[in-house]
């Protein structure tokens, strides 16, 4: 009955069939066989003993932690203003090239606490082999410092493409030196350029401009592609005289 060491192992027992038979299994070692039962109980009590993380510790259900269906797990922050950290976080995700760069980088800090590129791996890591439901992202939220030094207010609801940046330009910073220097250039970045033709002449006038954002029109646009549109219309000067044309290049991760 008793098990080596007290490392906590992911559940074997999923399905309700296999729970059921897990069960039977247990009530047949436990019959008749005090010793078997008095351990049981013990091992029982121990997985309702959850401290001050539940309410009521008796309505405890694991099976409502499980990972969905669909076998994604989900982000959790009990504070609830971080729906565009949960939003930007799962998009990196979702990049399989991105998300291997990222548990490729090598962690440089000593403090695991502070490094924000050490939290998005633990985050990335559970997302990806959790049987959790969700994970608890409070790490990393705490590992992202403000130019003062401080902690992310999780409580304060903060503008998107602001996280955005701030949050590439700290992790661009965690891997400088490192061969995963390019791999947000690589998967995010891109180039607008800006040319300014004559019209009486052939001088071509050019300038370019890198960037991880663009901002996409949505109203009346029914794709994206359509809202990119506009970014490569080309428009006459005042005066007639010359011709802007805007073009948009997107760099492609190896």
């Amino acid at each position: 009955m008793k098990h080596s060491g007290s490392t906590c192992l992911p559940p074997k027992c999923k399905l309700d069939h296999s729970r059921n038979t897990a069960m039977d299994l247990l009530f047949e070692l436990a019959k008749e066989c005090p010793e078997n039962f008095s351990y049981l109980t013990e091992l029982l009590l121990q997985q309702l003993d959850r401290g001050n993380q539940l309410n009521n510790q008796w309505n405890y259900c694991p099976k409502a932690s499980q990972k969905a269906v669909s076998g994604y797990v989900g982000l959790h922050l009990s504070i609830s203003a971080t729906c565009y950290i949960n939003s930007i976080v799962q998009q990196f995700f979702m990049n399989p090239s991105f998300r291997d760069g990222i548990f490729m980088a090598p962690v440089k800090d000593e403090n695991k606490d502070d490094s924000l590129l050490y939290q998005l791996q633990v985050v990335f890591g559970h997302l990806q082999e959790s049987s959790k439901k969700a994970y608890e992202a409070a790490p990393f939220c705490r590992a992202y410092k403000d130019y003062d030094g401080q902690p992310l207010n999780v409580a304060v609801q903060m503008d998107v493409d602001e996280y955005f940046a701030g949050l590439f330009d700290r992790l661009e910073n965690s891997v400088t030196g490192t061969p995963q220097a390019v791999l947000f250039k690589e998967h995010f970045g891109g180039t607008t350029v800006q040319q300014i033709k004559s019209r009486e002449c052939t001088h071509v006038s050019e300038r370019e401009d890198t960037f991880f954002v663009i901002q996409c029109e949505v109203k009346n646009k029914r794709s994206v592609e359509e809202s990119l549109q506009l970014y490569v219309e080309g428009e006459i000067l005042d005066g007639g005289m010359y011709f802007v044309f805007n073009y948009v290049c997107f760099h492609r991760a190896r």
